[in-house]
């Protein structure tokens, strides 16, 4: 006799059920983790390097004033030549007060590219770069730029508060590879705010190396030496390459990636005239010209 319909379903089998459960949980996860992977990546900003790095000890709608090395802090008012030439404002004030913590930096700009560093100060008794410094400072302040733009003026407060070029027969310019110094301090504040662009400004006496006016470039570098030219031809002022050592603030730069020169003039240490300021200044305007940051008039 032929059987009718079972009038009960058949029971899947147990493999089976499981098969669907894995699967359907391997699914879910696969959707669950290519949701979660797009949502990281369409929410993932562009990280902008800081706008400054440091201890912030002031600040003002048009620029901000950290330190960028507490061990280095000297009274630079107490350098006689250097107040008798400095061109008291509210902001420059602020940076000779900032100076007694330590190195200060003021930026001036938004944050936004490009990024350019200009450092005087390095040997404390060469006075006229560290002058058009806060000259620059105070030219810049509330003035539009496009960019954004690091200025130290003082890069070793100490030694300028005493008028000393080189303590204890050591000069700063020769250890800027090793940690923890002045300039190496420099180096990586210039690298966390992604600089691309650095001018070290000095002053040279007479009858001592290079004992001219000059720009120095790093000859490993074509864009050095693109940079010195621009300056050069804007103020006259003839070329010469790095020497070999090792620690000098430009060459470290330049080897970090941050395109970088020398700018120098020619003036007795602790000293100044109208004629060494104002080239110092000079080279300054043409480098922010090169950058395309500001347009000097």
């Amino acid at each position: 006799m032929k059987k009718g319909p079972s009038l009960y379903p058949k029971k899947k089998s147990r493999s089976n059920k499981k098969i669907l459960f894995i699967n359907g949980k391997l699914l879910v996860t696969g959707l669950f983790l290519l949701v979660l992977c797009t949502l990281i990546l369409m929410n993932i900003p562009y990280e902008n390097p800081p706008l400054a790095t440091g201890l912030e000890v002031s600040s003002s709608p048009n620029y901000k004033i950290t330190i960028v090395d507490n061990s280095t802090g000297g009274d630079v008012s107490s350098n006689t030549v250097l107040m008798d030439n400095l061109n008291q404002t509210p902001v420059t004030m602020e940076v000779v007060e900032a100076a007694k913590q330590g190195t200060p930096m003021i930026v001036l700009g938004d944050g936004s590219r490009p990024r350019i560093m200009l450092v005087a100060g390095v040997h404390g008794g060469e006075l006229p770069p560290q002058l058009a410094a806060l000259n620059l400072i105070n030219e810049l302040n509330g003035e539009k730029i496009k960019g954004t733009v690091y200025i130290i003026p003082f890069a070793i407060p100490l030694n300028t508060a005493t008028g000393n070029r080189t303590p204890n027969n050591s000069d700063p310019d020769r250890m800027a590879h090793n940690p923890g110094t002045p300039l190496n301090n420099i180096i990586n504040t210039s690298l966390q705010c992604d600089v691309t662009l650095l001018v070290d400004f000095h002053s040279a006496q007479p009858n001592d190396i290079p004992g001219k006016n000059c720009i120095i470039y790093y000859p490993q570098n074509n864009k050095s030496q693109e940079l010195a030219q621009y300056v050069g031809n804007r103020t006259g002022s003839p070329l010469v390459e790095v020497g070999p050592y090792p620690g000098v603030l430009s060459t470290v730069s330049n080897q970090n990636g941050i395109t970088s020169v020398v700018c120098e003039v020619l003036s007795p240490h602790n000293k100044t005239d109208p004629g060494s300021l104002n080239l110092s200044y000079q080279y300054m305007k043409a480098f922010l010209d090169y950058s395309g940051v500001y347009k000097a008039d």
